[in-house]
Parts: structure tokens; C-alpha cells; sequence
């Protein structure tokens, strides 16, 4: 049940959405029956929301280069491979964040690794991944991580739980029963070829007007983007019926895997509310 102020909040929330909502496309209404749940995931791995667009972005191609050779130091199996200290990754504070993330996305549970007297331990959040523990990723795999990645993504730092699930996650959780109730989106990056810009798939579940009084797209771009104009070449989608195969969190789109994010309802509010500038708390 939300609180008074919060619901005073959601209704200036939306009227901030009706003043940018030159954004919206018709479609979100037209294809809003298909956000409707069509039940919750029941395996799949927790984590916490909290990486900022502007790392990930200023950081992606680094990345990139790192997730293509090993990850750990061929002549020192608990050190992060020089390779990818060559990348300039590690070499800042935001680069250092997105390589802690991909680390909890991409290498084994437990797996540490460290560098600068850092230490990165692997979160085993996908199961498709731990080989690069050593060796480079193929593209698929890379796909994984960065969609991974992505929807760890939180512009204001106001960081939420968050539930994952796809034919890509390990799936050896299983969301509390009553917190983890409301699909935000399903998520996929595409890697058309080498040195292109990563193309960002996003197919919202959630319904923002009736959870959190907000009716625009402006907060899915942000979601990724880190600003309300799409800079970063992310694709709002609503076609999920065509698009994609499967259910309860396990979906298949455009022909490889997605990962869906489910959070709690609260959390859900703080983090679009918050995408738009306007805080719970």
C-alpha cells in the first residue's frame, strides 16, 4: 500500500510525465494490454541496481575489448589478466565500477580476482559465461554480459533489488514470495558486428501510469541512457508478442536470449521516479 506522501509524489510525477510527453510514442498506449504479467519467474538470481549509464557508457568499448581475452592472468589465476589492465579499464574509478559489475554478471560465484589491491569476485549471475575466467567471450556470450549489465543500470544512484531471469541466468534463486512482484522489462543488447555500437532492445512489462502514475517513455530511455534523450541507440519495444518466445521470465527474442528484470513495487517507483529527477525518499 503506498503511503501518502508517496502517492502525492506519483501525482506530481505525473504531471511531470504529461509535460514530456511530446516522448511518447502512440504505441505504448495501443500495446498496453500486453504489459499485462502473465506470471512471475520462479527461478532466477537476485542483485542490486546501482550502476551509473555514465560509466557503463564512457566505458563500453574498454569493456568490450576486455570481455574478447581472459580474465584472469594466464601466470597468476587469482589476478585480473594484464590484458585487460591494457584496456584502460581499471584505469578510473567509473571503469573500476563497471568492471566490479561485469565481474558479478559474468565470472563463476566466488571467483576472485585482484588488481591495484582490489579484489573482484565473479557473482555467477549468468550461466553462460565462466569460461571467461580463461579465455575471450564469443559474441553471444559478450551479448549475455552486456545485457547483464545493462540492467544493473541506475541513473540517480538511489540503488533497488533486483530479480533476473532468462534462458541466460544461472536460475538458482527463487524471488521472495510477496517482494519481487512486478516485471519491469525484458532486456537484450545486440552486437551487429565488430567496433559497431552495441544496439539496446527493451520491451517494458511494467505498467508506469497505474504502479507509479507515470505515462511516458523518457523514463525507459533514461533507464539506459542516463538522460532522457536517446543518446546511447536504445530501441523501445512493444511488439514482445512477435518478437519474443516463452514465458514467466524465461524469454527468447529476436532469436537469442533476454533477461527480464522483476523487482519489488516500491523499488519500481524509486528507480523510474528517481530516472526522472523526482525522489521517494
Amino acid at each position: 500500500m503506498l503511503s501518502f506522501r508517496m502517492l502525492t509524489v506519483l501525482g506530481m510525477a505525473f504531471t511531470l510525465a504529461g509535460c514530456v510527453g511530446a516522448a511518447e510514442a502512440p504505441e505504448d498506449l495501443a500495446e498496453a494490454p500486453e504489459l499485462a504479467p502473465q506470471g512471475g519467474p520462479s527461478t532466477g538470481m537476485g542483485g542490486m541496481n546501482g550502476l551509473t549509464p555514465a560509466a557503463y557508457h564512457a566505458n563500453v568499448t574498454a569493456l568490450l575489448a576486455s570481455l574478447s581475452v581472459a580474465a584472469a592472468n594466464p601466470l597468476n589465476p587469482s589476478a585480473v589478466n594484464p590484458a585487460i589492465e591494457a584496456t584502460g579499464l581499471l584505469a578510473t574509478a567509473d571503469g573500476r565500477d563497471v568492471f566490479e559489475y561485469v565481474t558479478r554478471c559474468a565470472l563463476p560465484a566466488g571467483k576472485q580476482l585482484t588488481s591495484g589491491g582490489r579484489v573482484y569476485t565473479g557473482g555467477g549471475i549468468l550461466a553462460t559465461t565462466g569460461s571467461w575466467v580463461t579465455g575471450g567471450l564469443t559474441t553471444a556470450q559478450k551479448e549475455d554480459a552486456l545485457t547483464c549489465m545493462v540492467t544493473h543500470l541506475n541513473t540517480a544512484g538511489a540503488h533497488v533489488p533486483i530479480f533476473l531471469s532468462g534462458p541466460s541466468i544461472a536460475g538458482t534463486q527463487s524471488p521472495a514470495a510477496g517482494d519481487f512482484t512486478i516485471e519491469e522489462a525484458v532486456w537484450q543488447v545486440d552486437l551487429q558486428g565488430p567496433g559497431e555500437t552495441p544496439v539496446y532492445y527493451a520491451w517494458p512489462r511494467a505498467d508506469l501510469l497505474n504502479t507509479c502514475g507515470l505515462l511516458t517513455s523518457v523514463s525507459w530511455i533514461s533507464r539506459i541512457c542516463g538522460t532522457a534523450l536517446n543518446t546511447c541507440g536504445v530501441q523501445i519495444r512493444y511488439d514482445r508478442a512477435t518478437a519474443c518466445t516463452g514465458a514467466d521470465g524465461l524469454f527468447t527474442c529476436n532469436g537469442a536470449p533476454a533477461i527480464q528484470t522483476t523487482l519489488e513495487e516500491s523499488g519500481l517507483c524509486i528507480l523510474h521516479l528517481n530516472l526522472l529527477g523526482i525522489g521517494l525518499l
